[in-house]
């Protein structure tokens, strides 16, 4: 009787278990299903983009192109492939927010006949997304000039990237390419479809009134102040030595140096520029990079240029020992970007003149200049105090 019992019991449990079970069945397989119409759908935009290579990453597609004379900034980081793989272009411009303004149109009038550049600047590089960049320029067989800009990023490790660059793109890695289906590159990737082979260029207007708004509200007394209470509060130490060497610059021995070489064995011309920073920059931005910043730069600075000064083809320009262009804050839209145009014509023609050029035999006379001048440096804006004296006259 009791086998009996407990037999039933086993019964009902098995029957409540059995109909838990189907509870929960019903209950997930909607979700199941979402989840594999989503998944289907994913893999299906992956295989239409991946087939239609709207960045140009792979040997088949439609092969885009960015429209002649544009100025693509930030946005050609998802075009790295587009522009270096478009035969019609031989000089390349690899540079920062600080070159962004220059126009292939500029850049063809400053360098010459023959040249068809591209300017492929984007803001804030950092040193494993330029190698990236200058890996597959020493891999284009038409490049015949690299204009590239060299500033404290270089001091920085290695691996760093970029956080805005699609780097996933730009290895060899294939299995992370899927992480490009985003709604823009789908959205290319339609307008291919419809016969759209060229990228657009955003608003020239719209970033020339960013720059020039950019100037107007750095160009104040409240600025300067706040600058020259910096420059008071840090001078004491901002020449302390970093203790480094350059042992210390992975980034410079292990990424741009091998560029370099590269590039110097095919007969590539490369322009290193290094770009103007004011002598106020040393003491704005010791706090976001590091407090030895100045030293850093000016080691990192020297030892570039000795290991590159006898590679052929190689050249290294600076501008940024002059007080009346890095000791003036009218030049500037912000302690490390110029404004001026005469002196951003005087650093991109420097590359046909060869003016204010660095070598093995100049680099510790100029060096010394900077750490002087950055030591004794006083607030100074020609344009801003001289309307504040005349306002007082």
């Amino acid at each position: 009787m009791n086998d009996l019992k407990d037999l039933s019991k086993l019964k009902l449990t098995s029957g409540k278990k059995h109909s838990l079970s189907a509870i929960r069945w019903r209950a997930v397989r909607p979700m199941l299903a979402a989840a594999s119409l989503i998944s289907v759908g994913y893999l299906s935009l992956a295989a239409l983009v991946i087939s239609v290579d709207p960045h140009n990453v792979y040997k088949w597609g439609a092969e885009p192109r960015i429209e002649t004379g544009d100025t693509p900034r930030d946005l050609v980081v998802d075009w790295i492939d587009v522009v270096m793989k478009d035969p019609a272009y031989n000089t390349f411009l690899v540079g920062s927010s600080v070159t962004a303004m220059y126009t292939p149109e500029l850049l063809n009038e400053v360098l010459g006949p023959g040249v068809n550049a591209a300017n492929i600047s984007y803001g804030g590089p950092r040193p494993r997304d330029r190698d990236l960049i200058l890996g597959r320029l020493v891999e284009h067989p038409n490049v015949e000039h690299v204009i590239m800009t060299f500033d404290w990023m270089y001091i920085q490790d290695p691996e760093t990237t970029n956080r805005g660059f699609p780097a996933f793109l730009y290895d060899n890695d294939i299995t992370n390419d899927l992480r490009m289906v985003n709604l823009p590159t789908i959205q290319t990737t339609l307008d291919i479809l419809q016969g759209d082979l060229s990228y657009s260029n955003p608003d020239d207007a719209i970033y020339t009134r960013y720059v020039d708004r950019m100037y107007e509200n750095f160009q104040r007394m409240s600025e300067m102040e706040d600058i020259g209470r910096k420059v008071d509060g840090y001078r004491a130490e901002i020449g302390s030595s970093s203790g480094k060497t350059c042992d210390h610059f992975p980034a410079i021995n292990d990424q741009l140096l091998p560029d370099l070489r590269a590039f110097s064995a095919r007969g590539v011309k490369v322009d290193v520029m290094i770009p103007v920073s004011s002598f106020a920059f040393y003491y704005v931005r010791r706090h976001d990079i590091s407090p030895t910043l100045l030293d850093e730069m000016m080691v990192a600075r020297r030892c570039l240029v000795n290991a590159a000064s006898d590679l052929p083809n190689i050249r290294i320009f600076a501008f940024d020992a002059d007080p009346a262009v890095a000791g003036d804050l009218a030049n500037f839209r912000e302690v490390g970007h110029v404004y001026a145009p005469h002196i951003l014509d005087d650093f991109i023609t420097a590359t046909t003149t060869g003016n204010n050029r660095l070598t093995r035999e100049n680099i510790a006379e100029h060096e010394s200049q900077i750490r002087s001048e950055v030591a004794e440096y006083q607030t100074t804006n020609t344009r801003l105090f001289r309307k504040t004296e005349a306002s007082d006259g």
